[in-house]
């Protein structure tokens, strides 16, 4: 791909004179006196002429410069790891190098089936509107594809029922699309476009054995296959920067330790939640045009809660989660038992649902969800060109959603700042920085959930801190369902996928109605 970047100045009708140019690896490089189109019409062409596939941005002023995307002088770049974070971010490298290599540990379906790696594929998914705007503008049509193949596209607010302690959210239309789709037909999609690029050289069925650094000890140089075979030896694959996107069950703890560098610090919030799914054939919706159900749970005594999510032709995935110890069954035979705790959810839209139902699967349980990052921006020495993003380095509690998206937000931040900096020396520690502000707010978010139910299984009370945000949430949930102001609705969407900052639940509007016209939340019993 090349990109043309122009804005010409000049008199109308002046042709196109280039007063010096050059075309190569590095790009075509024109300085011109035209018009506007009269620029964009002569950049194409050198960038044609030169064998070069055109994109196009705005930049500058009097030239027209046409630049290979993969500029030669980045060379090569490995990712580990091909979940959505590692394909997405092996998309946007080869956008910026002459060769990705992405190298994934299970061997890759051809097609939509199971992959071995994601343990959570079986349960509820939900990519955020934030990362469904980034997914699209990476791969055009994506949506579409799998809106023809059944996924449901609808307005969160209007199309999905939310229930909180304090009753049912107000169905609105709140301006934020979302699709609902199963985990490995999704991956499934987003793999194939992925493994078409021409810059990218897939290498499944592989396991990285450690990484490679230079003599100095300073800079990553690759990474160290294992072997295929008992008799077989390890293999180098040298890169210019190497990417973790292997997920929540990284080693690049172990490989960082066996370079001589120390292992990274790490932080651990777990609520003790564990959920359990089965998918549904479902003869009608719970209600006309509804195709999500929620309902969250509430720290301490409201330990239940599920997601339900129409995935197309009839199927819905139904995951239920409890934390605190509390968890719904979800071995083989449970199927009455974990009948038992989605009734004593008391939802009524869970409860038509299920009337209607025809079970396609038993439960399938879920126990590793803890929050967990690793506190790589913290570590006093780390090997440049290495860049740990998505789970690899901050992973969340599943049943907020947020991983993928975060994920993919890295990866194009990641993309925007190779475009900013020409020289990749001492560039990953700065992407890194970048990476954990990215992370930090959805990590907040997460985790003053997680730690009160923390608290509450250690039998302490949690922070002062804590005990302010959950008074907060619970009156703004209880304002949000008896108000009914549309306002606050449609902030609390936006904030949840991550198109507005939390800081706007606390606007001088919605702070006045939480202190002066809220309730909290009177005690009640667990579910499940």
């Amino acid at each position: 791909m090349a990109v043309v970047c122009w804005t010409a100045a000049g008199r109308k009708g002046t042709p196109a004179v280039p007063a010096r140019h050059s075309i190569g690896r590095e790009g075509a490089v024109f300085d011109l006196q035209v018009d506007p189109l009269t620029g964009l019409r002569a950049g194409l062409q050198a960038g044609l002429q030169a064998g070069l596939r055109v994109d196009l941005r705005v930049v500058g002023a009097r030239r027209v410069v046409a630049m290979p995307d993969g500029q030669g002088r980045q060379g090569s770049a490995v990712v580990i790891g091909a979940g959505i974070g590692g394909l997405v971010t092996a998309a946007v490298l080869a956008r910026r190098f002459e060769e990705v290599v992405l190298v994934e540990r299970d061997a890759l379906p051809p097609d939509d089936a199971h992959r071995p790696g994601v343990g959570q594929a079986q349960h509820v998914h939900g990519l955020l509107a934030r990362g469904a705007e980034h997914l699209e503008n990476l791969f055009p049509g994506l949506r579409a594809e799998l809106s023809d193949a059944g996924a449901p596209v609808f307005d969160h607010g209007a199309g999905a029922r939310t229930q909180v302690w304090a009753g049912t959210l107000p169905g609105v239309t709140a301006g934020v699309e979302v699709q609902t789709v199963h985990r490995d037909v999704f991956e499934g999609a987003v793999r194939r476009r992925v493994l078409a690029l021409p810059r990218v050289t897939v290498r499944d069925d592989t396991a990285v054995a450690g990484l490679e650094v230079d003599q100095g000890r300073e800079a990553v140089t690759g990474v160290r296959l294992e072997p295929g075979t008992p008799e077989g030896e390890p293999e180098t694959v040298p890169a210019e920067l190497v990417v973790d996107a292997s997920g929540r069950f990284s080693r690049l703890p172990d490989w960082l330790e066996a370079a001589g560098y120390a292992r990274p610090a790490e932080t651990r919030v777990d609520a003790g939640l564990a959920y359990a799914t089965r998918v549904f054939k479902v003869t009608e919706p719970p209600a006309r045009g509804i195709h999500g159900l929620q309902q969250m749970n509430q720290a301490p005594d409201r330990p239940g809660g599920v997601y339900a999510a129409d995935i197309g032709n009839g199927r819905w995935i139904v995951t239920l989660f409890g934390a605190g110890g509390a968890h719904p069954p979800g071995r083989a035979g449970d199927e009455a038992e974990w009948m038992r705790f989605a009734r004593d959810l008391e939802n009524s839209h869970l409860d038509a649902l299920l009337d209607k139902a025809t079970p396609e699967s038993g439960p399938h349980q879920y126990k590793r969800t803890e929050n967990l990052r690793r506190e790589y921006t913290r570590m006093r020495r780390m090997p440049d060109r290495l860049i740990a993003l998505g789970d690899s380095y901050c992973a969340y509690n599943p049943v907020f959603g947020q991983g993928m998206t975060v994920a993919i937000r890295e990866a194009v931040a990641l993309g925007e700042a190779l475009d900013k900096h020409a020289q990749l020396d001492g560039l990953a520690r700065r992407i890194q920085r970048t990476v954990a502000g990215i992370a930090r707010d959805p990590w907040l978010m997460s985790t003053s959930e997680d730690r009160v139910w923390a608290a509450f299984m250690r039998s302490e009370r949690p922070g002062a801190l804590l005990r302010a945000t959950a008074w907060y949430k619970q009156r703004l949930l209880y304002l949000a369902v008896n108000e009914r102001d549309p306002h606050i609705v449609k902030t609390f969407m936006r904030v949840y996928h991550m198109l507005a900052s939390p800081a706007a639940m606390g606007s001088p509007r919605i702070l006045a109605k939480v202190l002066l016209r809220a309730s909290s939340p009177r005690p009640s019993r667990a579910s499940g």
